[in-house]
């Protein structure tokens, strides 16, 4: 295998490419993402009252974790619905390795919560491509 010289159209895209870099090249190829406009703020009505009151409900979990403990029969799944963490306590090992697997190798998994906040159910989804 010998060494050649680079190609002239090699050595033209280098060219380019450094000018592209060191802003010498024209403003119009260069592409910017435009400015993202800022979130807007809630508002809270002045007649509400502003209270911690849990309710029952459902949302799709943005992240889970089941807690493990060695020498110890039990387990808790602990699940975040993006304002509030749910909780189940004393999964079994069979709760482990069945439901809990199929949560984990899911893409999306749905949590249902009771008024105290506890976990009474799960769906998972699995998307197919």
């Amino acid at each position: 295998m010998t060494v050649t010289e680079p190609s002239p159209e090699v050595l033209r895209k280098l060219e380019e490419a450094m000018r592209c870099r060191a802003g010498e090249h024209r403003q119009e190829t260069i592409r910017s993402a435009p400015e993202p406009t800022p979130p807007k703020q809630p508002t809270m009505r002045e007649d509400a009252v502003s209270v911690d009151v849990r309710a029952a409900g459902n949302a799709v979990s943005k992240t889970f974790f089941v807690d493990h403990y060695f020498g110890y029969p039990y387990g808790d799944l602990w699940m975040y619905d993006g304002a509030a963490w749910h909780g189940l306590g004393t999964l079994t090992a069979q709760d482990e390795q069945g439901p809990i697997q199929v949560a984990f190798a899911s893409n999306s998994v749905e949590v249902k919560w009771k008024d105290n906040g506890d976990i009474s159910g799960i769906r998972c989804w699995k998307f197919l491509t």
